[in-house]
């Protein structure tokens, strides 16, 4: 073989190498689009239907942090997905529900933020009331579908206020709290069994080879089987 079909050969390797280097980026950064939104649901043909999602080390809670009236859960407490809950307390890479500051619902706690390291409050402990995903069935189909809007729901059974919107309901955003003149309002809510989950965006494991969850990684609530499948009707919980 000659030096030029060698040296052509080596240039159609590498164009070959670098087109599925790039298709492999495209296809990590896909699921960061910037139109899958905190509290947006997985539809059909959605960039991240079908990608597979991984277990926490330790299941995550539902928290908040007490700067109201203290002991009692108030608009002004700001709530997280407390991912490592043995530590009671804010941490990096925890998923706010709710807005603080500049931050906004679904972001990550970053080392450098002003929450970082505040104590947090388990929901259903001691005299603070149980809080839980559930839906509220809008078509009256008695079946969790797309169009359902999702709440962390303070004293399940109904919409109420103080509740936190995980999706949105007509134009009430995710992340926004329910107030008494709000249209959903003391509709009645339905239990949504879900498991928090995660899609490992740059695929790091530890040695026993299990993802790791960290910066970047996209918090999802797994709704329905398969699990550790992004599925349609899987809400997305961070960003």
């Amino acid at each position: 073989m000659m030096w030029g079909d060698l040296r052509l050969k080596h240039l159609n390797f590498s164009k070959v190498f670098l087109l599925t280097l790039a298709m492999t980026f495209v296809a990590s950064v896909a699921i960061s689009d910037g139109d899958l939104q905190y509290g947006s649901k997985v539809d059909r043909s959605d960039l991240d239907e079908a990608s597979a999602l991984s277990p926490f080390y330790m299941g995550p809670e539902f928290a908040f942090w007490d700067v109201g009236i203290r002991g009692i859960f108030d608009p002004e407490d700001p709530v997280y997905i407390n991912i490592v809950p043995s530590d009671n307390e804010v941490s990096e890479n925890d998923v706010r529900l709710t807005p603080f500051g500049d931050f906004p619902a679904g972001s990550q706690v970053n080392k450098a933020d002003n929450d970082i390291g505040k104590t947090l409050t388990k929901f259903g402990s001691g005299t603070i009331p149980l809080a839980e995903p559930r839906y509220l069935d809008v078509n009256g189909d008695k079946a969790y579908s797309l169009e359902d809007p999702v709440y962390l729901d303070i004293n399940p059974g109904k919409v109420s206020s103080n509740d936190v919107r995980i999706s949105n309901y007509k134009g009430l955003p995710a992340g926004a709290r329910v107030t008494e003149s709000d249209s959903d309002n003391d509709l009645p809510t339905t239990t949504l069994p879900v498991m928090l989950s995660f899609f490992n965006t740059n695929g790091n494991i530890n040695n026993g080879g299990f993802a790791i969850y960290d910066e970047g990684d996209m918090v999802y609530m797994d709704t329905q089987y398969p699990f550790y499948v992004v599925t349609i009707n899987d809400v997305r919980m961070s960003f």
